[in-house]
């Protein structure tokens, strides 16, 4: 049974004994069926009442106020990261959910982490983007400060949907940094260097899956052969390999890092700054921060380390896809994927026992899956060899997308064959060529040039008429 709310007139006002003048009105029931009632204080009778009123203003509107103080920036991330977004319809990928973590301990709680969620204004957003443009030595890449911007944005947007927030403060500021950067594609003369280059090189058939059909890195090194039909040349990409960090797996992360180590006898912890002449990192990425009296990193040593390492998880809109991603292999190049196969057979059968039997279609000599790292830097002296400039390994999925756009495949299919859950982000990686450009330069000269046909055709037809009538005359003559 509804409980009828009172009018704020209506609700008593009493005068305490702190000089305080207090009310207390009733806006409906607890979750276990208790009343809900809410205290209201002021210095003045009038304050208290105006005070019933909003309150009574907003249970009406559905929007009834939480009970408990309203978290700041750093509560409120650290809820939403740890009980909300690994969760869910749509959860974070272990990846993303660590980037998050790395981006909120390093620039988002140190200058925005006091500050009461609901008080948070676009001005703080803007001095902690100046601080991350202006960091020494080395200013933070556009890209990174875009990032975090749309972490806080996100972030925000969870707590406008729980009711937290009244305005998500990040949308209403134009987003930091630089405009979208034009992505980079090999040209055909390009690819085709780089593939000859690849023919002569051990698992040379990685390059060419990589350029035919533009799957992620991590989807190409989380290949197996049971995801493979050669005979039907088709490919099921289910799975990528990716390198997650170690997660502690004792009672206490923070002792567990303040254990003496052989080389480091006071542990791994570090509560002093390093000096300004600093020579250990010299040359890295900087020297790191301080870490909290309650640090709990350095899960690397720890001796009962999970859930790190090299490890097969999902690819990117798995949850969304209604059925596995198969595409189909160009001819050629599952000729290669079958001797490569026979090739890894031969490995197999040399190396013997010490064969790591993991199914990888692409893996190291002795079976083991082949590292991200070092099919990166395979991949940057292929580039090398062949004459190419430098390029990332994500240069292959674009050079896909650019060459099937090329070839006049529909973009619905070019969607299917990188594994786009939205169309737009496929247009994003379509690089429109020269010769998409000479394609369409061609047609509209014969556009422009259709005007210019007509006079002649019409003196054609003038031609012939005028021999039709000449005809016809000397007939009637």
């Amino acid at each position: 049974m509804e409980l009828e709310l009172p009018h704020w007139k209506d609700v008593p006002v009493t005068l305490g004994s702190d000089g305080l003048y207090h009310a207390k009105v009733t806006v409906g029931r607890k979750p276990n069926g208790d009343l809900d009632r809410r205290h209201r204080s002021g210095k003045s009778e009038a304050v208290v009442r105006r005070k019933i009123r909003e309150l009574l203003r907003k249970v009406t509107a559905g929007q009834k106020p939480r009970v408990g103080r309203v978290p700041t920036v750093e509560q409120w991330f650290r809820i939403w990261l740890t009980d909300i977004a690994p969760y869910g319809a749509r959860p974070l990928a272990r990846r993303s959910l660590d980037d998050y973590w790395s981006r909120c301990h390093n620039w988002i709680f140190p200058h925005l982490g006091g500050l009461l969620i609901d008080a948070l204004e676009a001005e703080d957003l803007d001095r902690l983007y100046k601080a991350m443009f202006s960091k020494k030595p080395k200013p933070c890449s556009e890209g990174h400060v875009l990032k975090t911007h749309a972490v806080i944005r996100r972030g925000l947007e969870i707590a406008l949907r729980r009711e937290r927030v009244t305005r998500n403060v990040a949308k209403l500021m134009d987003p930091p940094g630089a405009p979208r950067v034009a992505r980079e594609s090999l040209s055909a003369d390009e690819s085709r260097a780089v593939l000859e280059v690849a023919s002569r090189r051990r698992n040379g058939a990685r390059w060419y899956v990589g350029l035919a059909i533009g799957p992620r890195q991590g989807e190409t090194l989380g290949l197996r052969w049971s995801d493979l039909d050669l005979d039907n040349e088709i490919v099921t990409i289910q799975w990528q390999l990716q390198r997650l960090g170690w997660r502690h797996g004792c009672d206490d992360p923070s002792a567990c890092g303040a254990r003496p180590r052989a080389k480091n006898r006071n542990g791994l912890h570090r509560f002093e700054p390093c000096p300004k002449d600093c020579k250990r990192h010299k040359g890295t990425r900087g020297c790191p921060p301080p870490c909290k009296r309650d640090c709990e990193e350095h899960a690397s040593t720890c001796p009962k380390k999970q859930d790190g390492g090299l490890v097969l998880t999902r690819p990117k809109g798995w949850r969304r896809r209604p059925h596995p991603r198969v595409v189909a292999l160009p001819p050629g190049v599952a000729r290669l994927l079958r001797e490569h196969k026979e090739t890894q057979k031969a490995e197999m059968r040399e190396v013997g026992t010490y064969w790591h039997a993991n199914d990888y279609v692409f893996c190291h000599r002795d079976g083991r899956p082949m590292d991200p790292r070092v099919d990166w830097a395979d991949w940057k002296d292929l580039l090398r060899e062949a004459g190419v400039p430098d390029a990332r390994v994500h240069v292959m999925r674009h050079s896909t997308a650019t060459a099937l756009l090329e070839l006049g495949v529909d973009l619905s299919i070019v969607q299917e064959v990188l594994g786009h859950s939205d169309l737009r982000t496929t247009r994003g990686y379509q690089d429109v060529g020269v010769e998409l450009t000479r394609r369409a330069a061609a047609a509209m000269e014969t556009r422009m040039a259709a005007p210019s046909q007509r006079p002649a055709e019409r003196l054609q037809m003038a031609s012939v008429t005028d021999l039709v009538t000449e005809r016809l005359r000397r007939r009637s003559s």
